[in-house]
């Protein structure tokens, strides 16, 4: 186990062989956390920023427009044979 101190200014110094096997960089954003074991820090982890002209086109459907109706319908669906449920309930 390796050990760290805490400066006047409240900053801890995390040793060089932890920022190696974590890959952590300089200015790096941590967020911090209270467990019941301690205090956790982990890399604030951001996706990267879209457009969505970038992502659109997984939005395409090649077939004949649904009604409100039919989709509702396929959600039911779903839900019953996700949750193995059957119309006697």
């Amino acid at each position: 186990m390796q050990t760290t101190h805490l400066t006047h200014q409240r900053h801890v110094v995390i040793p060089k062989t932890i920022c190696d096997a974590y890959h952590l960089n300089i200015g790096q954003e941590l967020e911090i956390e209270l467990t019941p074991q301690g205090i956790l820090l982990k890399p604030k982890t951001s996706l990267p920023k879209t457009k969505l002209a970038d992502v659109a086109g997984c939005l395409a459907y090649q077939g004949k427009t649904k009604t409100i109706e039919e989709m509702n319908e396929a959600i039911q669906e779903g839900v019953i044979t996700l949750w193995g449920l059957n119309d006697s309930h």
